[in-house]
């Protein structure tokens, strides 16, 4: 009785929270896009933050879970804002990984997923990623390919140093605050 209670436990922390991750990550897969502001984009390399980069990652293979996505990352990401974490040290950028999408829809895909970011965000540190296979994406890196919404901590390369996945929370805030703060210093 006590372990199944031990085990719920557990995996309601798990679900609750956002995961840190601690195992080591790979790279991302290089992808051309467009930002918001219409200019070309090289990912990952394309990060210009001068020692940390904050990645908002939605992975969607649908419309529903890239809106979701997309709505929950708007919201870490004011969190974060009000917490003063960005500067020229520290650039966030939105990206929204989607598969699937036609070449002659992908305007149209692009011109709706901009709307929710203007007046809130840079719209040149912001694109959708239009990939073959969002499986393959995520591997790449060693994310799990689902519709959690994810915060990637990146060098100023672009590479993986770290990430956060769940919805906005005092405590995922805290968390997140800490891990930059940390990487800053080291």
């Amino acid at each position: 009785m006590n372990k199944k209670l031990v085990l719920l436990v557990a995996a309601l922390a798990v679900c609750l929270t956002p995961l840190l991750a601690t195992a080591e990550l790979g790279q991302f897969e290089r992808v051309e896009a467009k930002t918001f502001a219409k200019d070309k984009f090289d990912f990952p390399s394309g990060v210009s933050g001068q020692q940390l980069n904050v990645l908002f990652l939605g992975m969607s293979a649908n419309q529903e879970d890239g809106e979701y996505q997309q709505v929950a990352l708007l919201e870490w990401y004011a969190s974060l804002q009000e917490r003063g974490v960005f500067s020229a040290n520290v650039k966030p950028y939105h990206f929204l990984a989607m598969q699937g999408i036609p070449w002659f829809v992908k305007g149209m895909v692009i011109k709706k997923m901009a709307e929710p970011y203007e007046g809130q965000i840079s719209l040149d540190q912001a694109a959708v990623l239009f990939i073959d296979d969002i499986d393959e994406f995520a591997a790449a890196v060693g994310l799990p390919a689902d519709p959690v919404p994810t915060i990637v901590l990146a060098n100023p390369s672009g590479v993986p140093l770290t990430y956060f996945r769940g919805d906005v929370s005092a405590q995922g805030v805290d968390e997140v605050v800490a891990a930059i703060e940390k990487l800053l210093e080291g």
